[in-house]
């Protein structure tokens, strides 16, 4: 996949009193095996970590320019500025920006400049953040074009939730090559989920690509509960909750009756006969000579009926039951 994800949930979700610096390293590190590329601090984030974790970009969330200077200080591969923090001149001398618009259908080269003439530093990638409204794969497609060809700069959209479309967003916007992605690890009402959004690549469009693994997602979700506490919510747990309730109440697509999980003795019985009477009626139906419907009906009392359930219920023969 040509797009790059990035997590923003350790400057966007309240970090838990009681988390210590271990469970905020250990977290990352999952992020990192997980196959996210870019993990976003903020200010808070910084000042209680004694070391980062190798393996991953760090982008800096400035907030405000009093902040700047930490910059200088850590190897952060970004920092992102917005249109709020420009209280006056900011400098990033030492590291790339990422400049966040909020999302607008129609983009101009002019706003950068504008942006870029308040910065001492240079601009090397814009984040659009905000609300989309659904769109069709085409729509998605043309729109990170357009992006692309009117801005010289690599594009990062961080799609929120306010029209309920977050994640579909992240998914169109993906399929487009659009260069990055910013998500938030865990449910947030406000951002799509990093563990939806990669559940859906792999259980609706079937393309899991090789930089993810999911067992990493899942220590992370484990980490996920340290960070932030029993409070917070992470999306696997909450994607099993739906899964088994769904396989809980499957049912019956000509009888509308619930399906139930274990084959009981009444239905191994059912299934025996009417396996018997396809056979018997096979007999009645068919014209074949007398001899061969003897030697038919002589076999359907010898069958062994046990050799029958354990084809049938245990699958020794694949897709038997298809």
């Amino acid at each position: 996949m040509k797009t790059v994800i990035t997590d923003n949930s350790l400057c966007t979700l309240p970090i838990c009193e009681t988390a210590i610096p271990k469970h905020i390293y250990n977290y990352i590190s999952a992020l990192a095996e997980a196959g996210v590329k870019h993990v976003e601090l903020d200010f808070r984030t910084v000042m209680k970590m004694n070391e980062l974790p190798d393996g991953v970009n760090y982008i800096f969330r400035l907030g405000d320019p009093m902040f700047a200077e930490l910059t200088e200080v850590f190897d952060f591969r970004y920092t992102v500025v917005t249109i709020n923090d420009f209280k006056e001149r900011i400098k990033v001398k030492n590291t790339p920006i990422i400049m966040e618009f909020p999302a607008v259908s129609k983009l101009s080269r002019q706003m950068l400049s504008l942006a870029q003439a308040q910065l001492k530093g240079r601009i090397e990638m814009v984040r659009l953040r905000g609300s989309y409204s659904m769109m069709s794969r085409e729509e998605a497609h043309k729109y990170v074009y357009g992006a692309k060809c009117v801005l010289p700069v690599p594009i990062d959209i961080c799609p929120m939730n306010k029209y309920k479309t977050a994640l579909d967003s992240a998914i169109k916007f993906s399929a487009a090559n659009v260069d990055s992605l910013t998500m938030c690890m865990g449910l947030s009402e406000n951002y799509a989920s990093i563990e939806e959004f990669l559940f859906t690549l792999m259980s609706v469009y079937e393309v899991l690509p090789d930089e993810f693994n999911m067992a990493a997602l899942c220590k992370a979700a484990v980490y996920h509960q340290l960070v932030f506490g029993p409070h917070s919510r992470d999306s696997i747990s909450h994607i099993m909750r739906l899964l088994d309730s769904d396989i809980m109440d499957l049912r019956n697509a000509d009888t509308g009756k619930r399906v139930p999980m274990k084959m009981m003795l009444k239905d191994k019985m059912l299934l025996r006969k009417n396996f018997v009477s396809a056979l018997e009626n096979f007999i009645d139906n068919e014209e074949i000579p007398d001899d061969l419907a003897y030697d038919i009906s002589d076999a359907i009392k010898r069958y062994n009926i046990s050799l029958y359930d354990t084809d049938m219920l245990y699958d020794t023969k694949k897709n038997i039951l298809n």
